[in-house]
């Protein structure tokens, strides 16, 4: 075996194509030098004299006469319409002369050839013209050379440069430059591209010109990537929204979904946590399921990506955090993100376009000399907010003055305390950031490619926490014949996260304050900081006198520095994905295709606690190592037929079959008691005490017809008709098939002739779609009764796992879509405005069923949701200059969730959670609480008010709304009868908005991110203005009620837990405006262009305006127990392209 396996597999598999690349290189390198040698005397001979030896084999007529141009050194100018960019030549001569040779093409082709000296001018043949003429000009010429560029300023290649009046003319190369001989130093220039404004230059004597082109807006046909192809955006029928490309371009978010959040209206990107590797909950137009998923759809490079947050998730739920499957992915590596939203985009995805689609491109290699790209990013992150915790001597003053019961202090003792230990600051940290992106791309005739690397280093803002990423990216396409073209396209990657680990108590019953801690981060929140960090011999301290027996285990204690800094809370992901295609074309306009890919995820989560920690003290340490594997395979074979049948009529026909296959399986095990600890999960053989494995598996596939007619008449009308059948095993066989139909219609407005003379319109189009999707992102087997394994008294057990159903079949989603795109003033403002409605039927709902069953809950079909809003999307260039330009981007959407139906079930606790729940005629995620009141006040008739906890309240006490009791009515008592909605977590609206400005060299990028309306329950909060005599709380409490100090927020200080059940004082406002990210950046050229550098700095989280009382308002749940905080990050990095 190879001693280096990596060696040896490059070797083996990439030597012979570098030993192609490499011949095929000298080889152009001698045909060049042979032209040149010959240059000078090819110019004073005519083509009759001049023989060459040339092997046109089976190529496309462009590309034969590039070969001809490098061979003679003479030009060829022609206008972008004279070839036939798919005729192919098949010639092979040992010796001919140039005439001959252009002739014989004249005759295959039908074009004629004119020669000026070393230009040679290609225009359509008419019925007398010679086949090959020739001219040589006998006056003094003079050369002029100069720059065409595009709006952004760059090189703009291939643009047609002619003289005026004349057939003389020539092409700008790929740097945009050109050079003429002229005879006549007054000469005008006709400077022509397609997609640009025709413009004529006079030069009156000038020898250098650089002239820039301004984009011809109306011959614009910008194609756009939807769902098994692409489009011109003038014939979309459906809402696809681009995220800008200025967002792709300045973006320096880890992640792809990072990318999101603020740039599309109508998608929702919440933060789940700050825990670098992390990712965003996405939603598009709201939630449509409660128990199946909510997430978009994911296509990358055509491959449909499952973005499944348990994905990295092995079972062990000791490790808080996990990966985003999306964090393989190179954001720098994408070239751009479509958005589909309404059914007429999406129902070509069927079963699981319910939630929107959202179709990611990476960068592909082109045709031309070969690029290098490298950017390094250096970051520091500092968390954005931290909590306001009382002080030793606040907390040792609250001790004194409300639990003197113990004498724990004199006044003089706390005049002495100061500020005493801060364990926040203990936990967190400066997160020092590296990210390393290389690029090399390029390409011939034939072939193209780009080799992609990334090395990400991320340390998190808590102590032993951070993400690493290692990932390789290859995308290959070749030629292999004119009309067939195959690919590939392949990510590999390795990420590393390292997590918080959740807290377990020793004693659950033991205080009735520490619900609150749910994992190292919160528990070191608690500690009274009294408390010191390290022993005074060194070390930790593991001696706390305050604490309840929650974390202790006799005298011993745990402390959460050290939990977090010895404690392995370990998650590996190693990512495959690989896509292969070959698309061959039969006919002119039909098109087949064929797409096999697979992605492989292994995850490994390891987990250890020593026997000092808070999860390892009871147990005397404890490890677990688990591993989950995900496998999808992936087969598409599509046919496709385009055709323009005559100036009124264009049809667009796509069918085809797809089949997927999703495999899982994983396994995990557990140990504790361990002799010897150094080795942590790495030696669980070790443990005295070993837990069975648990392992388990299974498969689902889902095999698909698609069917697309697009259709357009008079460039005005355009029609889009989708049909998709899903076959799932993931339910029963009788409901195993669903068909998902749209229609969606667009008009083009400024087409029509009532229209046409408008200046300051350039487009207009309104668009209608209407159709069904469906949504079968449930568990495997979910119809089915299973049981799970066990143990009971040393032996072999099994329980019932789920109940199942036979008759489970899709949530469908019916969806309705109106919207109008306009631009204004030659696309210097743009419009996009979208109204919708959205009615899930069939929802997938866990309801209660009869204990006796062995379970007590059934997934049934069961209720309705309805989503409903409007989206407004605005482009504006309002700035453009030769040195100074300012576009922004702005979008607001609004979407209205309801509940509509629940069948026989009036509601329901959401999920785990009994501070949520689901009633009809009410959102998706309400809050489920009582009504806070106020508090009461001395001279209040106490004997009017509601006993609470079955007592009459007193002055201090905390004051609930009676709404009702047993039997629906008032009852003069608080309790769990007077639970009712106190808000929600959606929002009323989102928004976004980005700006660019550049001036000369300089850009500069802002992006925003808003949410406004939506509520938070701040469960961390609640627990942490508890005062008692063992935790920490916030300053806040030091305005509790006291007769002197009547507050109406928080009760007097009593050190009893003061009710069980939430209510609305803790359901806080969570609206939003965060500056995501502003990027400053400087650009450099040098060598003449030919290296460019770019310096910048940028900011993620550097503002956010918010009333929200917790580390972040952004918490996906819409519960914030104690999560993850944000990081507000500084970076500063530098680009190099050659």
């Amino acid at each position: 075996m190879p001693s280096n396996p990596m060696k040896h597999f490059l070797h083996g598999k990439f030597s012979g194509m570098l030993n192609y690349l490499l011949c095929v290189v000298m080889l152009q390198c001698f045909a060049v030098s042979f032209a040149v040698a010959g240059s000078d005397q090819a110019q004073h001979l005519s083509l009759e004299e001049i023989y060459i030896q040339v092997s046109l084999k089976n190529i496309r007529l462009e590309d034969a006469l590039i070969k001809i141009g490098n061979q003679t050194q003479f030009s060829f100018a022609y206008n972008g319409e004279t070839l036939d960019k798919n005729k192919i030549v098949n010639l092979e001569f040992k010796s001919v002369s140039v005439a001959t040779l252009l002739r014989t093409l004249s005759k295959e082709a039908g074009l004629q050839f004119q020669r000026v000296d070393s230009q040679i001018y290609i225009r359509k043949k008419r019925l007398l013209d010679a086949a090959v003429s020739e001219q040589f000009t006998q006056s003094a010429t003079v050369d002029v050379h100069g720059t065409i560029r595009d709006e952004r300023g760059e090189g703009l290649p291939g643009v047609n440069v002619v003289v005026k009046g004349t057939s003389v003319g020539t092409v700008s190369d790929a740097n945009g430059k050109f050079q003429l001989q002229i005879t006549d130093q007054n000469t005008v220039l006709v400077i022509s591209s397609i997609g640009y404004l025709t413009q004529e230059v006079a030069l009156g004597g000038q020898r250098s010109v650089t002239i820039d082109l301004r984009p011809d807006v109306k011959s614009l046909e910008e194609l756009v990537v939807v769902g098994y192809g692409e489009q011109k955006r003038k014939e979309l029928t459906g809402a696809v929204v681009s995220v800008p490309k200025s967002v792709l371009e300045n973006n320096v978010m880890p992640t792809l979904d990072g990318l999101l959040g603020g740039s599309v209206a109508g998608l929702s990107a919440t933060q789940t946590s700050g825990q670098p590797g992390s990712g965003s909950s996405i939603r598009i137009r709201g939630g449509t399921s409660v128990n199946a998923k909510n997430d978009p759809l994911y296509v990358i490079d055509g491959f449909i990506f499952y973005n499944d947050a348990s994905a990295n998730k092995t079972g062990l739920g000791a490790i808080e955090s996990s990966i985003d499957p999306l964090s393989s992915i190179n954001p720098a590596d994408i070239e751009s993100i479509e958005v589909l939203k309404d059914v007429s985009a999406t129902a070509i995805y069927g079963s699981r376009g319910a939630n929107g689609v959202i179709i990611v491109t990476t960068k592909k290699g082109k045709r031309g000399e070969t690029n290098i790209n490298y950017r390094y990013t250096l970051g520091v992150g500092q968390s954005a907010r931290k909590l306001d915790l009382m002080n030793a001597s606040q907390w040792a003053r609250l001790q004194k003055d409300y639990f003197n019961n113990k004498g724990r202090y004199t006044d003089e003792q706390i005049s002495q305390l100061g500020q005493g230990y801060n364990w926040q600051d203990a936990v967190l940290q400066t997160g020092l950031s590296q990210n390393h992106e290389l690029s090399i791309s390029g390409g011939d005739d034939k072939t193209r490619y780009l080799i992609s690397g990334n090395l990400v280093d991320q340390k998190g803002i808590v102590i032993n926490s951070g993400f690493k990423r290692s990932n390789a990216r290859i995308n290959l396409e070749r030629d292999l014949k004119p009309n067939l073209t195959v690919g590939l396209s392949t990510i590999f990657g390795k990420n590393t996260q390292s997590s918080l680990t959740t807290t377990e108590p020793v004693n659950y019953n033991s205080s009735p304050f520490s619900a609150g801690i749910t994992n190292s981060l919160t528990y070191a929140l608690f500690i009274p900081p009294v408390v010191p960090i390290h022993a005074s011999g060194g070390g930790y301290n593991y001696s706390n006198p305050y604490e309840y027996a929650y974390f202790a285990l006799g005298t011993k204690t745990t402390n959460p520095v050290s939990d977090l800094k010895n404690s392995v809370a370990q998650t590996i992901s190693n990512t495959l994905m690989a896509n292969f295609f070959a698309r061959y074309q039969i006919l002119e306009g039909l098109i087949a295709k064929v797409s096999v890919g697979t992605s492989v995820n292994n995850a490994t989560q390891n987990f250890f606690a020593p026997s000092y920690t808070s999860l390892g003290l009871a147990e005397k340490g404890v490890g677990a190592v688990g591993n989950k594997r995900n496998e999808v395979l992936q087969t598409e074979y599509t046919l496709g037929y385009t055709k323009k049948l005559n100036d009124n009529h264009f049809i667009d026909v796509l069918a085809g079959y797809t089949y997927q296959q999703t495999q899982l399986g994983y396994a995990t095990t557990i140990a504790s008691r361990f002799t010897n600890e150094d080795l942590k999960h790495n030696n669980l053989a070790d443990g005295a005490v070993r837990y069975p494995p648990v392992t388990g598996s299974s498969k689902a596939r889902l095999n698909s017809l698609i069917g697309r007619v697009n259709y357009t008449l008079k460039q005005k009308y355009n029609l889009t008709a989708t049909i998709r059948a899903d076959n799932s095993s993931r339910f029963a066989e009788k409901y195993r098939w669903g068909y998902f139909p749209s229609i969606g219609l667009s008009w083009n407005v400024d087409e029509e002739e009532f229209l046409k003379n408008q200046n300051q319109l350039t487009s207009l189009k309104l668009r209608a779609s209407t159709g069904l999707v469906g949504n079968q992102e449930i568990g495997d087997y979910e119809f089915a009764q299973t049981y799970t394994s066990g143990q009971y008294n040393g032996s072999a057990s099994y329980s019932k796992n789920n109940l199942g159903n036979p008759n489970l079949r899709w949530e469908t989603t019916m969806q309705h879509n109106l919207g109008v795109d306009a631009s204004f003033f030659s696309n210097r403002l743009g419009l996009v405005a979208d109204i919708y409605y959205k009615k899930t039927s069939d929802l997938l709902l866990n309801v209660p069923v009869n204990s006796s069953q062995g379970v007590i809950e059934q997934l049934v079909n069961v209720g309705h949701v309805t989503n409903k809003g409007v989206e407004l999307g605005i482009t504006a260039t309002l700035i453009q200059g030769s040195g100074f330009n300012w576009a922004v981007a702005a979008n607001i959407a609004r979407n209205i969730n309801t509940i509509t139906d629940m069948g026989t079930t009036k509601q329901l606790q959401q999920g785990n959670s009994s501070q949520q729940i689901l009633r009809v005629n009410n959102p998706l995620g309400s809050y489920y609480g009582l009504i806070f009141e106020g508090i009461v006040q001395t001279g209040d008739n106490v004997a009017e008010l509601p006993k609470v906890g079955g007592s009459t309240p007193s002055p201090g006490d905390l004051k609930f709304a009676d709404i009702s009791g047993s039997n629906g009515e008032k009852d003069g008592v608080v309790d769990s009868y007077d639970r009712t909605i106190i808000g929600n977590s959606q929002p009323d609206f989102t928004y976004g908005l980005s700006t660019t400005l550049t001036y000369k060299n300089f850009d500069l990028f802002a992006l925003f991110q808003g949410s406004q309306g939506a509520q938070l329950f701040n469960g961390l909060r609640r627990t942490l203005e508890q005062p008692n005599d063992s935790y920490n709380v916030l300053t806040s409490v030091l305005d509790s009620w006291t007769e002197s100090n009547p507050s109406n927020y928080l009760p007097r200080i009593t050190g009893t837990r003061p009710f069980a059940y939430i209510d609305s004082r803790y359901v806080e406002n969570a609206s939003y405006l965060k500056m995501k990210n502003l990027t400053l950046g400087y650009n450099i050229k040098l060598k003449g262009g030919q290296l460019k550098m770019r310096v910048f700095a940028s900011a993620n989280n550097l503002l956010r305006i918010t009333s929200y009382k917790g580390y972040d308002p952004e918490v996906s749940s819409g519960l914030d127990i104690g999560s993850y905080p944000s990081a507000r990050t500084f970076l500063a990095g530098v680009a190099i392209s050659f």
